[in-house]
């Protein structure tokens, strides 16, 4: 299974860190959780664009998590390269609604009938794509947050955490997790309500028994820090500082 972290940073520009975006491939599927402002170029320096993506996942409704959306269903309709296949898009409670809105907004912009596009809303239902067993959990963030656990057709598990503060939820979700994608939004003398830093990134990876940790959605400040060893305080494991691209193969 492979997995891209297409962008690592936040709503706030950066230089180094597109908007939060992460790229799985599960089975024949491509498949990406969050895309915010600028995601679709990303995307295109891994093979993937508006016409063979198959599946969006979305953690909550943040502009710097879903606004690539509408963009996503633009660029699908423009010829010559028209969308044929079916779009499918999980998300949080409010999601439907969401699309209701930008539908209205953006109209015969972004609407269609060229392809088939499904909206969900993934609440704690259980999803299987080609295998891939996927569930979900509601984590503590301001505005609601949604947490993916992703577990392989060998039993191998990814976990997503979108963004998230310090709580039983995201421990209970990351449990054995082969690869542990955890945001770490600010350095620990920083710490905001709705978010991890560093030490709590750790503590969270060695209370669920995560083997890899790649921390990613990190404000620029983060960059001038040492975060990489304030983590390892507290976990043991594998720990990377997510860059955009990185690529990681989970066997």
């Amino acid at each position: 299974m492979k997995v891209i972290l297409v962008g690592t940073g936040t709503g706030v520009v950066s230089r180094r860190r597109n908007t939060p975006c992460i790229f799985m491939q599960l089975g024949e599927k491509r498949a990406i959780f969050d895309s915010g402002p600028g995601t679709l170029k990303n995307l295109l320096s891994i093979g993937v664009d508006c016409l063979n993506l198959d599946i969006i996942f979305y953690t909550h409704l943040h502009l710097d998590h879903i606004s690539e959306l509408a963009a996503i269903m633009f660029a699908a309709k423009i010829p010559p390269a028209i969308r044929a296949k079916t779009l499918t898009v999980y998300g949080p409670l409010g999601i439907k609604d969401y699309y209701k809105k930008i539908r209205e907004l953006y109209k015969d912009t972004i609407c269609t009938d060229a392809y088939e596009l499904v909206m969900e809303e993934a609440g704690n239902k259980k999803i299987d794509i080609d295998g891939f067993k996927i569930s979900t959990s509601p984590l503590k963030h301001h505005g609601g947050g949604m947490g993916y656990r992703i577990v392989t057709p060998k039993g191998k598990i990814v976990v997503y955490s979108g963004d998230t503060d310090y709580c039983k939820e995201i421990i209970a979700l990351s449990k054995d997790a082969d690869l542990l994608v955890l945001e770490c939004s600010f350095p620990d003398m920083i710490k905001m309500e709705g978010h991890l830093t560093p030490i709590t990134a750790g503590k969270v990876a060695a209370q669920s028994n995560a083997k890899k940790l790649a921390l990613v959605h990190m404000y620029p400040v983060c960059d001038q820090e040492n975060i990489l060893d304030a983590c390892k305080k507290e976990f043991s494991g594998e720990v990377m500082v997510g860059e955009d691209l990185m690529s990681f193969e989970v066997a």
